[in-house]
């Protein structure tokens, strides 16, 4: 058991500071500044196999068939990062070359220096290290053994003198969600993923080649709004019309253009190519005229075509409507000055009105081009001062989208306008 904590704590140190992950080096993209996962991986999830380098030959015809386990993300460009269990990772260390272990760009660790401490404590003292220099005196230290097998020149198998390490791996098996901690990365993993550790399972179908189009245009017209009496020509005070008390009619009218939004869809057509094999792949093809051999795999590649243009005509309907209308201050001087001096106890009645909604109400709505409309009326107000009215009326849209995004925000517009309420006075006569 104490064997075991150390194989934990040697795998806990694998992953450095997340200083040497920066910069322009492909790791940038698997860990922030901070030694934290970016968090634009895509995570693919758990990956089994049953490959043949995870079997174990025992006595008697015997053998004992491990699982392949590793969790795996996807970068935005497309390499792909594996974390082998710690049992996956032994046998991966032990058969480099089919596991795929020296295809990876690299490990986040110390470099093979920390695989060689693991396996060490893995083997224990079930490495007959007497007949390792017997028969390869070369070997001067377990270290350069093990470097000799990471590096596929060695063969370990016939010099295990024992099978307690098989126990060690058990345990490792059954505590394997506390000893995924070695980070290989894979360049163009979701490309080659047939070369990588786990295959294709889940893998994201790369994005196609960056966009070669103009970038999406937006073109507004400002809304047309309108806000006027309607009727009567000349309205009285409702106090000198005792039977009608008519008051007046206030009508509000908006029209809002269509956003037109202008996007390019670029179009991208399959070419086969013929690319460079990775390792383990079967070259099949001639990747240039001078080639006399087949030197490279048959693929197919994403090419720009041409860019698509779509112009949407986007409603950008009315959220709200507000309409008021409010005495001016040289009317209600007038009133409460010069008519008072004439007719005692002159005051101003009413001046402020909330046409819309209170008095009357809108409605609104868009037609298929993308026009939207609101119309409103307040009918019978009762205006019972003279003077001039300065009507106001206020409107917010909603915004447009497209798809779900956002394309403009919502917009406040208004606008101004007056009407005039009379009063009869009687005339002196001499």
């Amino acid at each position: 058991m104490k064997r075991f904590f150390q194989i934990i704590v040697v795998l806990t140190l694998l992953i450095p500071s997340a200083v040497y992950a920066q910069g322009t080096d492909p790791w940038s993209e698997v860990f922030q500044p901070d030694g934290n996962l970016n968090p634009d991986l895509i995570d693919l999830g758990v990956t089994t196999d049953h490959p043949d380098w995870m079997s174990i030959e025992l006595p008697f015809g015997q053998s004992i068939d491990l699982d392949a386990n590793y969790h795996r993300y996807q970068t935005p460009s497309g390499n792909i990062v594996v974390l082998p269990s710690a049992s996956t990772l032994f046998f991966m260390a032990m058969n480099p070359q089919e596991s795929g272990l020296t295809g990876s760009y690299g490990s986040l660790g110390n470099g093979y220096g920390s695989l060689i401490t693991f396996l060490g404590l893995v083997a224990g003292d079930n490495l007959d290290w007497s007949k390792v220099q017997a028969e390869h005196p070369e070997y001067t230290s377990p270290d350069q053994f093990w470097g000799a097998v990471l590096n596929g020149q060695q063969d370990v198998w016939t010099y295990f003198s024992g099978w307690g390490f098989i126990t060690t791996l058990l345990q490792m098996t059954w505590n394997d969600g506390a000893l995924r901690s070695l980070y290989l990365l894979y360049l163009n993993g979701s490309q080659n993923c047939a070369a990588i550790p786990g295959g294709c399972s889940g893998i994201v179908t790369p994005p196609p080649p960056p966009r070669e189009c103009s970038d999406p245009t937006v073109s507004m017209q400002q809304p047309v709004l309108v806000i006027q009496k309607t009727a009567p020509n000349n309205p009285l005070v409702v106090g000198q019309d005792t039977e009608n008390r008519r008051g007046a009619d206030i009508q509000v009218r908006v029209t809002v253009p269509p956003v037109i939004f202008t996007w390019y869809e670029p179009i991208y057509e399959e070419r086969d190519v013929c690319r460079s094999a990775n390792s383990g792949e079967t070259a099949n093809c001639y990747i240039g005229a001078g080639s006399v051999i087949n030197d490279g795999v048959s693929d197919t590649e994403m090419v720009f075509k041409e860019c698509r243009t779509h112009v949407e005509h986007l409603p950008d309907a009315v959220a709200s409507l507000q309409a008021t209308a409010a005495l001016d201050a040289a009317s209600q001087e007038w009133i409460t000055g010069r008519l008072g001096q004439t007719h005692y106890e002159a005051f101003v009645h009413q001046a402020n009105f909330t046409l819309i909604p209170g008095i009357g109400s809108w409605t609104g709505g868009c037609d298929g081009g993308g026009t939207c409309t609101a119309t409103g009326q307040a009918l019978r107000v009762p205006f019972a001062d003279p003077g001039t009215f300065n009507l106001r009326m206020d409107v917010v849209t909603t915004g447009t989208h497209f798809r779900g995004v956002p394309i403009t925000q919502p917009r406040r517009v208004g606008i101004d306008g007056t009407m005039q309420v009379y009063v009869a006075l009687p005339a002196l006569v001499p």
